[in-house]
């Protein structure tokens, strides 16, 4: 029985009736926008509630934690689009976010290739550039003045009243801001620390450029570690913590695959090019080949992902997926028929 004939590729959200289970992996649908499913991740959920019940240093009323926890969620979801749709512009594939508590996490999908990768990644901090943008103007208009530091945070509740849109565009700016430079940080998987790992991509290849990004990214995580002690920050801390597993993780199994795995993506298309196509033809050519190219290139990358999958589940086991890997093998498995399908015919 093939990998596309197992019942393990299924998107049913099974967690065993376990409520324990569906806290560690499950999640809840929020929206479908752009053809792109957003979902909320369980201890998503669970940390709001927290935080709204205790603060848990996110305001000082439950109005203000509401209202903070509103705009987080808005800034994060909105760098979480720019990432899917320069992946889509460069000519990949982005269909999922999934919202967790320590960020967000677009399945977007480039090109196997440096500069497209760069760009899709770059796309998030751009969204917050732009919204700093236009909020900082709209506080510059208005009041003549422009905060700079990130940590010089005013407690609305001093500052503004709760009919002043200041209040509002004013946290706006900061929690974008600061998400920003957080994020910029080259410490992988952060978009700083992955727009490092495209850089050096561009000169030393996918493989040394990732070995050498995650071993940055360790010691800054362990940096942050060590700032999260001094300021008894427990959320830098889980962070800090969570980005230095990642980055052994990724280094590991780096080394466990070797360089041939991670050879760059080669375009293969230019042996499909006319050789002398007809002036009237040459637009229809053009698109009928680019659509080929994309076409193949999804390919390339939907088997890329089916092979990480496969590897994960003869390591790991099948209860290691998560749901957006289940929910790849299940469209592998719809592509796969449909292809046998049309062949048959």
């Amino acid at each position: 029985m093939g990998w596309q004939d197992r019942p393990y590729y299924r998107d049913r959200g099974d967690t065993n009736g376990s409520p324990l289970m569906w806290l560690m992996s499950g999640s809840v649908p929020l929206l479908t926008a752009f053809g792109i499913r957003v979902r909320v991740h369980a201890q998503l959920l669970v940390c709001a509630v927290l935080v709204l019940l205790f603060g848990l240093g996110f305001g000082w009323t439950w109005q203000d934690r509401i209202i903070f926890l509103a705009i987080l969620f808005s800034v994060i979801l909105l760098h979480e689009f720019g990432h899917c749709f320069a992946a889509r512009w460069v000519g990949g594939s982005a269909e999922d976010i999934m919202m967790m508590p320590l960020g967000g996490l677009a399945m977007a999908n480039a090109p196997r290739r440096w500069l497209p990768t760069l760009i899709t990644v770059a796309a998030g901090p751009a969204v917050n550039v732009v919204i700093c943008m236009g909020c900082g103007a709209l506080l510059w208009a208005v009041n003549g003045w422009l905060p700079w530091n990130p940590l010089d945070f005013i407690p609305l509740h001093r500052a503004f009243s709760w009919f002043d849109p200041i209040r509002y565009i004013y946290q706006i700016y900061y929690v974008s801001y600061d998400l920003l430079l957080f994020n910029l940080l080259p410490i992988y998987p952060l978009d700083g620390g992955q727009m490092l790992h495209a850089g050096l991509w561009w000169k030393l290849g996918h493989y040394r450029a990732l070995l050498i990004a995650c071993v940055v990214g360790m010691v800054g995580s362990a940096f942050m570690i060590a700032v999260a002690i001094a300021t008894r920050s427990l959320m830098l801390g889980l962070i800090g913590g969570s980005c230095f597993f990642n980055c052994f993780v990724n280094r590991k199994n780096a080394l466990a695959m070797g360089p041939e795995e991670y050879a760059d993506e080669t375009d293969y298309s230019a042996a499909y090019e006319p050789a002398t196509p007809k002036r009237h033809r040459r637009k229809t050519n053009q698109r009928a080949l680019k659509k080929a190219r994309k076409a193949a290139m999804d390919a390339r990358l939907e088997q890329e992902r089916i092979d990480q999958i496969l590897a994960k589940v003869s390591a790991q086991g099948m209860a290691s997926l998560t749901w957006s890997e289940r929910r790849a093998l299940r469209k592998a498995t719809e592509h796969r028929r449909k292809r046998d399908l049309e062949l048959s015919q």
